[in-house]
């Protein structure tokens, strides 16, 4: 399991808290990212505020977040006399409403990174927060520089692969025994793209399945041929379509299907061997999220539809299968031919938190213009998810 809420609040209360930022992390946001006139920076896992102190002394205006009262209430306590917007907001599972719709010239991520498990999801949300030009900041300890018992508080050399895929430019650098990655965009779109195909005269058939969580995010895994992918594998043997997909979710992220069914066939050819892939929908999972087979993936996470586009490198199959179940929602893919099949499966429930403030708010605007009278209609625009039937753009434009 990892560390709770309920442990950070003790660590902190204990009077403990993280190693003040050195002076090679200093010089870095100098040289690399300078306060701009009337520049916005967020720090993300501000603990007790040492960097968000320092970016307001090179002129930034701060907004600091983390999860735990009992960190900000030392930041306040540590810093009485700084102007730092201090928010108590876990950045990976609540609603970003307290950040309004700021746009940032900086987001930094200090020594905390590691613990955010949808990494991937949660950058390119804050990308979509930076102004033209800005930049994304992460330092973080690295794991060949950290003992075994400390594992959890530093990345590897694939995880800062994955963590850093989709972006227009990565730069790395050093900070004594950290290391300082500096992400700017927007981040880059999503290319669909090939592993390789077993030589045989014969045609390949697999089964992949698309699974989304509670919020309506859809789980994908890096897998160590540097690309994403949705759960799912070759057909054994005479094993059902939907059969093969549920295998391969559990055997992959240890995850079991609580009902699945084939929504389409595709066929395509890859390096000219004829490929036939089933798509299997979850109407639900029950388990634990794991990286079962680490031989084959570095981790799994869940990703906001809107966000698909801009990954960098999916399978293609997976790709496919993904646009095949939100149509639009990747684009640019090569060819496929599509057989639909009519799967009894029942709706499946979820959606962002931020996406029901938001259909509200449009509704109560509507409503305050006076271009909607009638009750009906007011309720369809309240209940009906918009970001479902526009999934290639954001929640707000949605």
């Amino acid at each position: 399991m990892g560390i709770t809420r309920t442990d950070w609040s003790e660590h902190y209360s204990q009077g403990r808290g993280f190693r003040r930022p050195g002076d090679g992390e200093k010089r870095l946001i100098v040289e690399h990212a300078p306060a701009p006139e009337g520049g916005r920076a967020l720090d993300v896992g501000c603990g007790t505020g040492e960097m968000s102190a320092y970016l307001v002394s090179l002129g930034y205006e701060v907004d600091a977040v983390d999860a735990v009262d009992a960190a900000l209430v030392r930041a306040r306590t540590d810093h009485p006399d700084t102007a730092v917007r201090w928010l108590r907001l876990d950045i990976e599972r609540d609603d970003p409403a307290p950040l309004d719709d700021t746009l940032y010239d900086l987001v930094v991520f200090r020594l905390s990174v590691a613990f955010v498990h949808d990494r991937t999801r949660v950058l390119h949300a804050l990308g979509r927060r930076l102004r033209e030009g800005g930049t994304v900041l992460i330092i973080t300890p690295l794991a060949a520089n950290t003992s075994t018992e400390k594992r959890r508080i530093a990345l590897d050399e694939e995880e800062i692969t994955a963590l850093t895929c989709g972006w227009s430019s990565v730069q790395r650098f050093a900070a004594g025994d950290l290391a300082a990655l500096v992400l700017r965009g927007p981040c880059a779109g999503t290319v669909a793209t090939e592993r390789s195909v077993p030589a045989t005269g014969y045609a390949v058939a697999g089964a992949l399945t698309v699974v989304t969580d509670a919020q309506g995010r859809v789980l994908l895994g890096w897998s160590k041929r540097g690309m994403w992918e949705i759960p799912g594998g070759k057909i054994e043997g005479a094993e059902s379509l939907d059969g093969a997909g549920a295998r391969e979710l559990a055997e992959e992220t240890g995850l079991i299907t609580t009902g699945a069914g084939v929504v389409a066939i595709l066929t395509d050819a890859a390096q000219g061997v004829p490929r036939v892939t089933a798509v299997v929908r979850t109407a639900g999972v029950t388990g634990t999220l794991v990286t079962a087979e680490p031989e084959k993936f570095t981790r799994w996470e869940w990703h906001d539809l809107h966000g698909l586009g801009r990954l960098g490198p999916v399978f293609t199959p997976s790709a496919q299968a993904l646009n095949w179940v939100w149509p639009g929602v990747i684009p640019g893919l090569p060819p496929v031919n599509a057989y639909p099949v009519a799967a009894e499966l029942a709706p499946v429930p979820g959606e962002p938190v931020e996406a029901v403030r938001r259909r509200h708010a449009m509704t109560d605007a509507v409503i305050a213009g006076g271009w909607t009278s009638s009750t009906a209609v007011q309720e369809a625009m309240r209940t009906v998810p918009r970001h479902a039937f526009a999934p290639e753009t954001d929640l707000k434009t949605a």
